[in-house]
C-alpha cells in the first residue's frame, strides 16, 4: 500500500513538472520578430484573462482547458497555425500526439471535458490574445506584426460572425489600431 502511494505521488510530481515546463515554450519561433519574449505561460495568462472577461460565466473546466491548452507544445513544439491550416494531415497527426501527451499527464479531454460552446470561447480567446499581442507590437513600431494581426482578425470574423463578445472585442481593437496608425 505504501509503495503504491509513493508511486502515485511521484507520478503526480512528474505530471506537475511537465505542466510547468509547458509554460516555457517560446512562441512565434518561425517569426522571431513577433516574439517580444512571449512564451506559452504569458500567452496563456493573457488568453485566460480575455476568456474570463468576455465570458465571465465560464466553467472551471473551461478555464482549466484554457490554462492547459498549449502545454503539449513542450512535447511537439509550437507548429505555426498556417502549417496546420495548409496541411490537414499534419494537423491531424499533431492533434493525436498532443491528445496523447495531455492524457498522459492528466489534462486532456478525458480529464477536463468541455462543451462545444466552451471550446469555441477558448479558441476565440486564444486568437484574440494573438491579435492583441500583434496590436501591441504594431503600436511599438513593429509593423511586421500587421499581417499576422490581420489574419487573426479575418479568422475571428469568419469563424465567429455572430459571437457578440468577439465582435465587441474586435471592434475595440480595430478602433484602437485605426486611432494609432
Amino acid at each position: 500500500m505504501e509503495t503504491r502511494r509513493k508511486t502515485h505521488k511521484n507520478a503526480n510530481l512528474k505530471h506537475l513538472y511537465e505542466k510547468i515546463r509547458g509554460g516555457h515554450v517560446s512562441r512565434y519561433h518561425t517569426r522571431p520578430e513577433l516574439t517580444n519574449g512571449q512564451n506559452v505561460a504569458a500567452h496563456t495568462w493573457r488568453a485566460m484573462v480575455i476568456l474570463h472577461t468576455l465570458w465571465p460565466e465560464a466553467s472551471k473546466n473551461c478555464l482549466l482547458h484554457m490554462m492547459y491548452h498549449d502545454v503539449a507544445e513542450i512535447a511537439v513544439g509550437d507548429l505555426p497555425a498556417t502549417t496546420k491550416w495548409n496541411y490537414s494531415e499534419v494537423h491531424s497527426i499533431l492533434k493525436r500526439i498532443e491528445n496523447d501527451f495531455e492524457n498522459s499527464i492528466g489534462i486532456g479531454e478525458l480529464f477536463i471535458p468541455i462543451t462545444v460552446e466552451e471550446a469555441k470561447a477558448c479558441d476565440a480567446a486564444d486568437k484574440l490574445e494573438l491579435v492583441l499581442h500583434c496590436y501591441e507590437l504594431i503600436i511599438q513600431g513593429n509593423k511586421s506584426a500587421t499581417d499576422v494581426m490581420n489574419r487573426g482578425i479575418k479568422y475571428l470574423k469568419e469563424k465567429y460572425p455572430h459571437e457578440k463578445q468577439v465582435k465587441r472585442a474586435l471592434k475595440m481593437i480595430i478602433r484602437l489600431y485605426t486611432m494609432n496608425k
